[in-house]
């Protein structure tokens, strides 16, 4: 397989309630967030962060998919909710599509 692209890099981990909520703060405070896309068991939608934290924070948050820019990179934060740990999956994603 030839790309002209690298492949984007891909960090998972299983973190703690207290760590995704931080996740949120830090989101929030340091970054461009450009897109939440939130999954609910009765939706599937277009959210601000705020409203996706709230989802999450009261456990009807099924996904939460967040995208933004932090330090010049564009990075994509899956949030996937479980008991007793939430898995986080963050890829850096290409420069092009995501300009302002």
């Amino acid at each position: 397989m030839t790309s002209e692209e690298p492949l984007p890099e891909i960090l998972q981990a299983e973190w703690a309630r207290d760590q995704v909520m931080a996740l949120f703060a830090d989101l929030e405070a340091g970054s461009e967030v450009r897109h939440v896309q939130l999954r609910t068991a009765s939706d599937d939608a277009a959210v601000t962060l705020a409203d996706a934290e709230a989802a999450f924070a009261q456990g009807t948050a099924r996904a939460i998919q967040v995208r933004y820019r932090f330090e010049g990179e564009w990075w994509s934060d899956t949030i996937l909710p479980g008991e007793p740990t939430t898995k986080i999956i963050r890829s850096r994603l290409p420069d092009h599509g995501m300009s302002p």
